[in-house]
């Protein structure tokens, strides 16, 4: 294996595990392929239809022959029903690490780029994107940018026939560290990867794919 290929290799995977913490943190279980086809993660989280709202499992503590024992329920946790159902989501994680670092009016800034291939847009509106911005993987300066499938063409041309065979079609944008976007489109608008950035609440908001019943 060439030693590029082992680095973007190494920097992929860091990307994984960081995001995979972040989702964690959020209360999604994360699950990972083991044949990688098509999607990074399948991402899942209980959400109660009585309640509205995304909760845990009821821990039922009872004692039993003497001692207290704890058993988790397939109840919800705050209205104790039989009402959670699980909501999935399926997302390709793109890893880049910043390249022609600079310092522009005082402020560091890289290009980073990634391709959106059009494998991954789906009919389906729970596929998503995430792309991830690694500065340094010493000092964990990461950001992420999070948006459904159909979210592509606010900033890229799906139409291109090149856009289906090849990855010469990729967005290059010149970022900072704190992932503002540092280029203006002549055909498209980047201002769109300002509502993505960091934006784990998209991922809860339900879908009509959603089965809540």
């Amino acid at each position: 294996m060439q030693s590029d290929d082992r680095d973007k290799r190494v920097i992929g995977l860091y990307g994984e595990m960081r995001f995979a913490m972040e989702l964690h943190t959020r209360g999604w279980q994360v699950y990972r392929a083991y044949i990688d086809d098509k999607f990074d993660f399948v991402i899942t989280k209980s959400y109660c239809t009585e309640c509205k709202a995304y909760r845990g499992s009821f821990t039922r503590k009872e004692k039993y022959k003497g001692e207290m024992k704890k058993t988790v329920t397939q109840l919800c946790e705050k209205c104790k029903s039989d009402s959670l159902v699980m909501i999935v989501r399926f997302i390709q994680v793109k890893t880049s690490e910043g390249i022609n670092k600079d310092i522009k009016k005082g402020i560091e800034v890289a290009d980073f780029d990634f391709h959106a291939k059009i494998r991954y847009h789906l009919s389906d509106k729970r596929v998503f994107y995430a792309w991830i911005q690694v500065w340094d993987p010493q000092t964990h300066d990461v950001n992420y940018f999070i948006f459904n499938t159909d979210d592509v063409s606010r900033f890229d041309n799906l139409d291109l026939d090149t856009y289906q065979i090849t990855d010469n079609q990729k967005t290059r944008l010149k970022l900072d560290l704190r992932g503002s976007v540092k280029k203006k489109g002549r055909k498209y608008d980047y201002s769109a990867f300002e509502s993505f950035l960091n934006n784990f609440d998209c991922l809860e908001e339900l879908l009509e794919n959603d089965s809540l019943h």
